[in-house]
């Protein structure tokens, strides 16, 4: 229901010569021809109808005798039917779309170089990390947890990555990916896998066996119903 409300009301956001289709999902791409061979004045005619979208699409929904309310993200790419594959177009739309939902959603963003080398940039840092977790790239720091008298009680396990060409990796380099694409599953599970380990062996030392660990858990964890 809501996907045709929202497909009506796109249409009436555009020229007649213009293009609306559905992807798939909740995705739609809206192609807009014969604007302006200036590039400037191109993405001043796609900003008003992008804003005229927003607004269509921001007002409530009545879906089955409930109100809904829906905030939809633009994604903007211009191109003029020469340089640019079809994928390519699709794929830098999209990543605009990306840039708009982290800036708060109800929003748009244009498509810029800056956008492709940071895309660029985290396919070959997701490609890595997957290599990574087959490598076994990864370790366990463990930092002291102490009580009141200084005495050692347990330890956090600190997630670091041994990337072969940028050296110890902090989660702050790669953390953000692996949530945002899944991978922080199997990092996770390995985590808790590896810390498992480590209290065995500590359990095995008279020295040590009253340590307890922390391990730091994603939100995608907890809702994975396996975990």
């Amino acid at each position: 229901l809501l996907l045709r409300q929202v497909a009506t009301r796109l249409v009436t956001c555009v020229r007649d010569g213009d293009t609306v289709a559905r992807l798939g999902g909740d995705e739609f791409v809206i192609m807009l021809k014969g604007l302006d061979t200036k590039l400037g004045d191109a993405a001043l005619q796609a900003q008003v109808v992008g804003e005229k979208v927003i607004n269509v699409l921001s007002r409530p929904y009545e879906l089955a005798g409930h109100v809904y309310h829906s905030t939809p993200s633009l994604g903007i790419t211009l191109f003029d039917g020469q340089k640019n594959s079809i994928d390519d177009l699709l794929k830098q739309a999209d990543l605009a779309m990306y840039q708009a939902k982290a800036g708060g959603r109800s929003t748009m963003r244009f498509f810029s170089s800056e956008m492709q080398t940071v895309m660029l940039h985290r396919i070959a840092l997701e490609a890595d990390i997957r290599k990574g977790l087959v490598r076994r790239e990864f370790a366990l720091y463990f930092q002291p947890q102490v009580d009141v008298d200084s005495h050692v009680v347990g330890a956090e396990a600190l997630l670091r990555w041994n990337h072969p060409l940028d050296g110890v990796v902090t989660p702050s380099g790669f953390i953000g990916l692996a949530e945002d694409t899944g991978l922080i599953r199997p990092l996770g599970l390995w985590v808790l896998e590896e810390g498992c380990h480590q209290l065995e062996r500590w359990a095995n030392d008279s020295a040590r066996s009253h340590l307890t660990l922390a391990i730091n858990v994603s939100a995608h964890q907890f809702n994975d119903a396996r975990f």
